[in-house]
């Protein structure tokens, strides 16, 4: 969601930094994507792990139970596009035997299927998920790009990761969000931040 420069720049850290301190920055930032990840139930973002800490997108095979309706929710949204193998990016488990495609040539997935919010399909044309126990193979591609992602989940990430740097032994005391420091008893309290009632918003239910 952010980048070591970014956080860098927020923090206002005196460059260049140090090797350690570029490493625990990156540590920082892929914690608290992973504990916004975990929170909503679904991949908000994927990040590239390597120096430039950017967002990825990738492919994501799911399996689904079908119950012969033209409904079906994916584990993940926004949904950016379908598989680049886009003729097997809808299957189906025929006779627990063979994966076959759910739409017929010449149907796309352009033409008869519907892709909505919150990761919603809907098939047309008559199409449906055919009744079966994780019989339903989707390929997609999901999540926020660094054009897309929302101002909000990103000051989240922000705010998560700065106070784990904070916390550690690399934290100045002129500290980001400080309320006050008591001197009395050195602790250092931070204004609080609602961070759930942000996530919330982007929460996926499980039924």
């Amino acid at each position: 969601m952010i980048t070591v420069s970014e956080f860098v720049n927020y923090m206002n850290i005196p460059v260049p930094i140090t090797i350690d301190m570029e490493a625990f920055i990156k540590q920082c930032i892929l914690a608290s994507v992973d504990e916004m990840n975990v929170f909503t139930n679904r991949i908000l973002v994927e990040m590239n792990p390597s120096h430039d800490m950017t967002i990825i997108i990738t492919e994501k095979t799911e399996y689904h139970s079908g119950y012969g309706t033209n409904i079906l929710y994916l584990n993940n949204h926004p949904v950016i596009d379908f598989g680049e193998d886009r003729e097997n990016s809808l299957m189906f488990l025929e006779n627990n035997r063979e994966w076959k495609s759910i739409l017929r040539s010449p149907d796309t997935i352009e033409d008869s299927v519907l892709t909505l919010t919150f990761g919603k399909l809907v098939l047309l044309k008559n199409y449906v998920f055919p009744t079966g126990n994780k019989n339903i193979k989707i390929t997609y591609l999901s999540g926020y790009s660094a054009e897309t992602l929302p101002d909000d989940l990103k000051r989240v990430c922000y705010e998560k990761s700065s106070l784990k740097f904070l916390n550690s032994s690399f934290g100045p005391m002129s500290r980001l969000g400080i309320q006050f420091y008591d001197i009395s008893n050195q602790r250092t309290r931070f204004k609080e931040e609602d961070f759930e009632k942000v996530l919330k918003r982007y929460r996926r239910r499980v039924v």
